[in-house]
């Protein structure tokens, strides 16, 4: 399945923020009138909630937001704003360089002479003058405008999350062998060289793998 499937427990655990409000996100508040922020693309399996990857990285610029201190309301008024003008279902997964300065979140936009300029989302205004960058585009390779895979930690570049591979959990780059079976294999064996040896990896990309998933199981959650 090339769209990787994502349970609100592991989503809420890759971008380090509370279950509740995750499902905030993509549900929205109960006995709220206002629409999800994110439109998911699968419908409810099971009962459950599920993420395709493209909801997961929406998911994952949506906490970096919160994080700078953007309301829910804001962020949910700018992503349809951004749907209506690309006509694109999920725009935090598109390419669009997303610029923030903690009030303000912007576009950058490029010209037909090659200016590149920054609208201002809030206003549909232009602004001039520069804006401090804190984006997740360096973790994310895009191609044809549409993110296709992601590095959730910027420690760990080993451990890489694309739908094509181990059915979109993370794994070894160029191994796909994911780094929940080589941390649960190292807990049971207790020593890294063993695991490596029975993977057919490097002591790096198990330690990458093992570090990887001792610091989502420590991160703060926002």
């Amino acid at each position: 399945m090339e769209t990787g499937l994502y349970t609100v427990p592991n989503a809420a655990r890759l971008v380090a923020a509370h279950q509740s409000k995750v499902r905030s996100w993509l549900e929205a508040y109960p006995n709220s009138n206002a629409e999800p922020i994110i439109m998911r693309e699968l419908p409810t399996v099971g009962g459950k909630t599920v993420l395709s990857f493209l909801d997961l990285i929406e998911t994952a610029f949506i906490r970096h937001f919160r994080v700078l201190g953007y309301s829910p309301q804001t962020i949910r008024k700018v992503a349809a704003k951004l749907r209506a003008r690309h006509d694109v279902l999920h725009p935090f997964a598109t390419d669009k360089r997303f610029r923030a300065d903690g009030k303000v979140i912007f576009e950058e936009t490029v010209e037909d002479d090659g200016e590149k300029k920054l609208l201002n989302l809030m206003n549909d205004n232009f602004v001039i003058g520069p804006v401090v960058e804190q984006s997740l585009f360096k973790q994310i390779l895009y191609v044809e405008d549409i993110a296709r895979e992601w590095r959730p930690l910027t420690d760990f570049p080993q451990i890489v999350i694309n739908p094509r591979i181990a059915f979109g959990k993370p794994a070894v780059t160029g191994k796909g062998i994911p780094s929940g079976l080589i941390y649960r294999d190292f807990l049971i064996a207790g020593d890294s060289d063993e695991v490596a040896y029975e993977y057919g990896i490097t002591p790096q990309e198990t330690a990458a793998a093992i570090g990887f998933e001792m610091e989502l199981n420590r991160r703060l959650l926002h």
